[in-house]
C-alpha cells in the first residue's frame, strides 16, 4: 500500500455527512470515495460526538425541515426573506408560513429560492461551525462546514454554502 492509499482512509474518517430524511442516497452520490461510516442522519448528537474524535470536516445535505431546525425556525427563515429584500409582503408571508416547507414554496414561487436558499446554507454552516466550537471547548471551530440544500423529495441541489477547511 503507497502512503497516499493508508492516508485516504484516515482522512475520510475525519469528514463526517449528515443527511436529511430524504437525502441520504443523495449524500452518497455527492461524496462517492467516502465510507459507508462517514454517513449519518442530521443530528447535532453526532456532531459533539464526531468533534471529541478531531472531526475535520462535517458536510450536511438536507432539505428545508432539517436546515430550520439548525438556523432557528421560521422567525430565521423570515429574517432570510428580509435581509435578501424579498419584500415586506413576502416577508410576511414567510413569517405566518407555519412550516419550513412552506417557506421553500414561497420562496420558489417568488423567485427567492435560489438567493434565500444559498443564505439559509450560509446560516446553517456558521452554525454547524459555531456548535462544534461549543463541544471542542474553543473560541474558534475546529469544523470546516458544507451545507447542501435540496428539495423535498432530496433529489436536487437548490443552494450550496461551505469552506473547504479550517
Amino acid at each position: 500500500m503507497t502512503g497516499t492509499q493508508a492516508a485516504e482512509p484516515r482522512a475520510a474518517r475525519r469528514t463526517l455527512v449528515m443527511h436529511g430524511a430524504n437525502a441520504g442516497e443523495t449524500a452518497r452520490r455527492m461524496l462517492p470515495k467516502l465510507p459507508d461510516d462517514c454517513f449519518v442522519p442530521a443530528g447535532l448528537a453526532a456532531l459533539r460526538g464526531a468533534v471529541g474524535e478531531g472531526l475535520a470536516q462535517v458536510v450536511l445535505v438536507s432539505g428545508m425541515e432539517e436546515q430550520a431546525g439548525i438556523a432557528g425556525g421560521v422567525p430565521a427563515l423570515a429574517a432570510i426573506t428580509a435581509d435578501l429584500d424579498g419584500g415586506a409582503a413576502l416577508a410576511g408571508e414567510v413569517e405566518r408560513a407555519g412550516t419550513p416547507q412552506r417557506v421553500y414554496e414561497l420562496w420558489e414561487a417568488a423567485g427567492r429560492l435560489g438567493p434565500c436558499g444559498r443564505e439559509l446554507c450560509r446560516r446553517t454552516a456558521g452554525e454547524l461551525e459555531r456548535f462544534a466550537a461549543e463541544a471542542a471547548g474553543s473560541a474558534t471551530s475546529p469544523v470546516a462546514a458544507q451545507v447542501v440544500l435540496v428539495d423535498a423529495r432530496g433529489e436536487r441541489m437548490v443552494g450550496m454554502f461551505g469552506r473547504m477547511a479550517r
